[in-house]
C-alpha cells in the first residue's frame, strides 16, 4: 500500500471507530446481554491447563543457551497448602504460555509491572501493572474482576459513567476468553505470590472519539463473540492440547491472521498471514499450504523452529515471533510444542495473500543486486546462504519472500538482535540508504537464489514502514556519550552498557543503561519507556544504590529527515542532572 493509500486508510479507520462510537450511544442496553453471553461460553470450557499433569506444564524459569529473554521471577511466597502451591506452578506455565510477561514488563524496570506501549493506527495503548500491589496493580481486584479482564476484556471501572471500562483488543481477550475459569484463576493464584511493585500505569493516548472505551461496545458487539476451544472429533488428546495453547494461551491468531478496517481479525483467513499492527513485522502464513504455508516443512522444522531457534535450512525466528520463542515456547516441555506441531497439521491450508510486481521489477532486481553485493554479502554471504548458527541464511527462507515484503524492509530500516546471544547483530540502514535503494534490494533477496517472491517493494512501501520500524542499538562509549551532573561539576562515563529499543515516532521506546566511571565501581543505572507520545522518558534511575522513579525530555535528532539519534535529559534527583546522546545510526560493517 502506498504512503497516500495508507493515510487513506487510517483515516477511513478513524471514521468507522468514530461511528461505532455513536452506535453506542443509542444502544446502551446490548452491554447486559454482552455480558450474559461472556458468562455462558465461560460455563461451557472445559479441559484447561489446571487438569494437565506437572510434566506437561514444566517451565524453565532462563532463557535456553543461546537465547536471549526475560528470567521468569519466581514467588516471593509460596503457599503452603499443596493443592495451592500447585495451582501457583500451573499458573506460571500459563503465564509463560500466554506470554504475558515481555507485554507486561519494560527492560530495566521491574517484571510485570506494565508500562509497554502497544502501537494502534489510533494511538497507543500501555501495558498494565499486573503485580499485586493493592494500589497501582491487581492486588485489590477481586477473582470475578481479574476474570472478567483476562477472559472478558472489561477492566474495573467505567467510561462515561454508565458504561463498563471495555478494554481494548490489543490486550487478547479475544483469544484469552476461550480459557477455562480455572486457568484465569490459576494465572492470578501465580501472580498474586510475586512482590508487589508500586508503579503507577501510563495513561494510554489513544485520539478522540477511540479514547472513550465506550466506543467499544459497538466494536465488541460487531467482532467479539467469545467461545471456548471447538475441538473436532478425531482429534487426539496431543491435538487438543495443541489447540487449546494456539488458540487461547499463545494468541497466535493476534498476529498470524489479517485484519479488517475495524482491526478485528478476518476469521476467513485464520493464520494466513497479516501485518502486525502499527509495527513493520508481518507474522507469515502458518497453515498447512504446502506452496505459502507450513505444509511443506516437517515435523522436526516446525519444531526447531519452535523450540530450539530455527537453524540454518528454515531460518531463524525474528522480530515478535522471537521474542514468542525466547521466553515463551522454549521454555516450554518438549510435548507441548510438538501438540503445537500436531494442532498446525490440521489447519486449512490457505494461499498467501501477495501483492503483484511493480512496474519496471527487472531494473529494480538489477539495482537491488548490486546493493546487495555492496551493502549485504559481506555477511549474508553472495548467495545468501548466511553463515553457520551466526547469521541466517536468505536463500530458500520462506520467511524472506512469502507474504509482503515488510520483514525485510523493518530489518533493513531497523536492524535487530543477534540471532543468538553475544554474536553478530543486524546493522541498521535505515539512516544510510533511500527509500528507493531498501526497496529494491528487498526485490532481490525476494526473487534470488530460488525464492519465490515477487518484485512488490517501492520507495512507498518502505516510506510507508519508517515510523513502525523499531531500531535496535546496543549502548556502548561508541554510540552513547553521557555525563551526570552536580554541584556545579560534570563527569563523563567512560563505560557504558544496555540497548535501547525505539520505533520511527518513539511511541514505543525503552531502555536499559548502565552508566559507570570504572566497570562496577558506582554505576548509574536506568530503565524505562517513553511516554507522552515519545516526547518524555518515564522510568526509573539508581544513583549509589538509592532507586527514583525519574521523568526525562526526549528529543529526537535528525540528519536528511531521518532519525539519527535520540537525547535525553533531566533530572533525576538530589540535585543531579543527567544528559545522554545516544547514536541510532549504526555503522554498516
Amino acid at each position: 500500500m502506498s504512503g497516500t493509500g495508507e493515510k487513506k486508510f487510517s483515516k477511513l479507520q478513524r471514521i468507522l471507530l468514530a461511528g461505532g462510537a455513536v452506535v453506542v450511544l443509542a444502544g446502551a442496553g446490548f452491554a447486559v446481554s454482552a455480558g450474559v453471553r461472556t458468562a455462558r461460553a465461560a460455563m461451557a470450557a472445559q479441559g484447561g491447563v489446571t487438569t494437565w499433569s506437572s510434566a506437561e506444564t514444566a517451565i524453565a524459569a532462563k532463557p535456553a543457551k543461546g537465547m536471549d529473554g526475560w528470567d521468569i521471577p519466581q514467588p516471593v511466597h509460596m503457599p503452603t497448602d499443596p493443592k495451592q502451591a500447585a495451582l501457583v506452578k500451573k499458573g506460571m506455565f500459563l503465564t509463560v504460555a500466554g506470554d504475558c510477561m515481555p507485554c507486561h514488563s519494560v527492560a530495566g524496570e521491574p517484571e510485570f509491572a506494565g508500562g509497554r506501549a502497544v502501537g494502534t493506527p489510533f494511538g497507543s495503548v500501555f501495558s498494565t501493572n499486573l503485580t499485586p500491589d493493592k494500589k497501582y496493580g491487581i492486588g485489590s481486584m477481586t477473582d470475578k474482576q481479574f476474570y472478567a479482564a483476562v477472559h472478558g476484556g472489561i477492566e474495573p471501572g467505567s467510561s462515561l459513567v454508565v458504561f463498563p471500562k471495555y478494554e481494548y483488543p490489543v490486550m487478547p481477550y479475544t483469544a484469552y476468553s476461550k480459557l477455562t475459569y480455572s486457568d484465569v484463576m490459576a494465572i492470578k493464584a501465580y501472580l498474586d505470590t510475586l512482590k508487589p511493585v508500586a508503579i503507577k500505569n501510563r495513561p494510554d493516548t489513544m485520539f478522540f472519539p477511540t479514547d472513550l472505551r465506550a466506543g467499544m461496545l459497538a466494536w465488541r458487539l460487531l467482532f467479539f463473540h467469545p467461545h471456548p476451544v471447538r475441538y473436532q472429533k478425531g482429534w487426539s488428546q496431543n491435538v487438543r492440547h495443541g489447540a487449546y495453547l494456539v488458540q487461547a494461551l499463545e494468541h497466535c491468531d493476534a498476529c498470524h491472521t489479517p485484519r479488517n478496517i475495524a482491526m478485528a481479525s478476518i476469521h476467513s483467513r485464520y493464520l494466513a498471514g497479516g501485518h502486525i499492527i502499527d509495527q513493520a513485522w508481518y507474522a507469515p502464513n502458518i497453515t498447512a499450504s504446502k506452496s505459502d504455508g507450513l505444509g511443506s516443512w516437517s515435523d522436526k522444522a516446525i519444531y526447531t523452529y519452535l523450540h530450539d531457534d530455527g537453524d540454518m535450512k528454515q531460518g531463524a525466528p525474528f522480530g515478535k515471533m522471537k521474542a514468542v520463542v525466547d521466553d515463551s515456547l522454549s521454555r516450554m516441555p518438549k510435548q507441548d510444542v510438538q501438540d503445537i506441531v500436531d494442532y498446525l497439521r490440521t489447519l486449512k491450508p490457505l494461499k498467501s495473500h501477495i501483492p503483484p510486481a511493480i512496474p519496471d521489477a527487472a531494473a529494480s532486481v538489477a539495482a537491488g543486486k548490486t546493493l546487495y553485493d555492496d551493502e549485504c554479502a559481506r555477511c549474508h554471504m553472495k548467495i545468501g546462504e548466511g553463515v553457520n548458527n551466526n547469521i541466517p541464511n536468505l536463500a530458500h527462507n520462506q520467511a524472506v519472500w512469502n507474504g509482503r515484503p515488510i520483514d525485510v524492509i523493518g530489518m533493513m530500516l531497523a536492524g535487530f538482535e543477534p540471532w543468538h546471544k553475544d554474536q553478530t547483530a543486524m546493522p541498521m540502514f535505515g539512516a544510510t540508504l533511500s527509500d528507493t535503494q531498501i526497496a529494491d534490494i528487498a526485490n532481490y533477496v525476494r526473487t534470488a537464489w530460488g525464492n519465490r517472491g515477487e518484485p512488490d517493494a517501492t520507495a512507498n512501501t518502505v516510506a510507508a514502514l519508517r515510523s513502525e520500524a523499531t531500531i535496535e542499538v546496543d549502548l556502548d562509549t561508541g554510540s552513547t556519550k553521557a555525563s551526570l551532573s552536580a554541584d556545579g561539576k560534570t563527569r563523563q562515563f567512560n563505560d557504558i552498557s544496555g540497548r535501547v529499543w525505539v520505533n520511527g515516532n518513539r511511541t514505543d521506546c525503552r531502555m536499559t543503561a548502565n552508566f559507570s566511571t570504572q566497570y562496577g565501581k558506582n554505576p548509574v543505572l536506568l530503565g524505562g519507556a517513553c511516554a507522552s507520545q515519545g516526547n518524555e522518558f518515564a522510568g526509573r534511575v539508581t544513583v549509589d544504590g538509592k532507586v527514583t522513579p525519574v521523568v526525562l525530555m526526549v528529543r529526537q535528532v535528525l540528519h536528511d529527515n531521518h532519525v539519527v539519534g535520540l537525547h535525553l535529559f533531566g533530572p533525576i534527583g538530589d540535585g543531579r542532572t543527567l544528559d545522554a546522546n545516544i547514536a541510532l545510526k549504526t555503522v554498516n560493517y
